[in-house]
């Protein structure tokens, strides 16, 4: 499949173009406001937040509009939109950063990679995240479902199955449900019935009340 030009175009359509715009800000906010009453839940704090393909930043107005003294960077594999706002231009499977974020959110991103750049972009993910993932990537689950519109959905895509992507993140990370991995080095406390993975790997570092 030849390699979706993230360009202006691209942007224009999907997520600003009435009729064709695939997210909305809002939907944006009420996603962010979840993961961090979860994580609260979960006792785990954030205060630094790495979004690993931003796009046009809906994460980082959501984030502002939440608590604005959580530091937030953004990646973004367009030319066009780091110009225009400021991001580093970078792909999470090229992504060199070291620093550790408290939660990293990577959104509509996974279904543009191929196989391998995707095991890469998980290893990065695991490596730099010290807390909690927020991943949401379109599947061949959702589509075969009617959850996903196929008329907004751009075609360029790989549709996998969602268990393709579950069996790659539990390996390094704690499936919590609602899109949300725990980190095995954070110090968060879940419940049994909180997790959605059946394995008891991570027992010995996060704490189970």
């Amino acid at each position: 499949m030849q390699r979706r030009e993230f360009d202006r175009e691209f942007f224009h359509h999907y997520y600003a173009r009435p009729g064709t715009a695939v997210i909305s800000a809002d939907d944006v906010l009420t996603r962010a406001r979840f993961v961090l009453a979860y994580l609260a839940h979960l006792q785990v704090d954030v205060r630094s937040v790495l979004d690993a393909g931003c796009g046009t930043g809906l994460w980082r107005r959501a984030l502002r509009r939440i608590n604005r003294d959580i530091r937030y960077t953004g990646i973004d594999p367009s030319e066009y939109l780091c110009r225009r706002y400021g991001w580093e231009q970078t792909g999470i499977h090229e992504y060199r950063g070291r620093r550790l974020f408290d939660l990293v959110v990577c959104q509509d991103v996974m279904q543009y990679l191929t196989v391998q750049e995707v095991d890469r972009g998980i290893a990065t993910l695991a490596r730099v995240c010290r807390g909690a993932l927020y991943f949401d990537v379109a599947t061949r689950d959702d589509l075969e479902s009617g959850l996903l519109d196929a008329t907004k959905t751009d075609g360029r895509i790989f549709l996998r199955q969602a268990a393709w992507y579950r069996r790659k993140l539990e390996k390094q990370f704690v499936n919590a449900g609602g899109g949300v991995f725990i980190a095995p080095r954070a110090k968060a406390v879940i419940l049994a019935l909180e997790r959605a993975d059946a394995s008891r790997r991570y027992s010995r570092t996060l704490r189970i009340r």
